[in-house]
């Protein structure tokens, strides 16, 4: 069944804070308060779902609309991309991640950025995940 809708998720921050690990995971059910409480993205990209709707950067009814929303934060990020390769291959990211869409599918996808940045897109289908149909839809807690 494909999801009902996607949740899209935008974070942008240091590098050293994207390497801190232990509150990127859950810790268990319910999750830990850590992991509730940091905007970072999450080690396993499906937990953004566990995250509170305040996390959510965008809602999409339709898989076309999380790519065109998808595609978007690409083009308006990739100049400041740190690699001329990542910033030559934008089109073909967000066009792939358009075709995972399509198939209901979880889009992730991170840069360095100039300086000391990372930038991570991710959109997660929902009711249901299709990889963990247990998982909540954030809207609902």
């Amino acid at each position: 069944m494909p999801p009902a809708h996607f949740h899209a998720y935008h974070w942008q921050g240091e590098r050293r804070v994207f390497d801190q690990e232990a509150d990127r995971r859950p810790g268990g059910r319910p999750p830990a308060p850590g992991f509730l409480a940091n905007p970072c993205t999450p080690l396993v990209i499906r937990h953004w779902l566990l995250r509170p709707a305040t996390a959510i950067t965008r809602t999409c009814g339709t898989s076309d609309e999380a790519a065109a929303w998808f595609r978007h934060e690409t083009e308006r990020a990739a100049p400041a991309f740190a690699s001329d390769h990542e910033r030559s291959r934008a089109d073909a990211t967000a066009a792939h991640a358009a075709a995972v869409l399509r198939r209901g599918g979880d889009v992730h996808a991170g840069w360095y950025l100039r300086g000391t940045g990372f930038l991570t897109l991710d959109v997660i289908g929902c009711s249901p995940n299709g990889t963990d149909p247990r998982l909540p839809c954030p809207l609902d807690h």
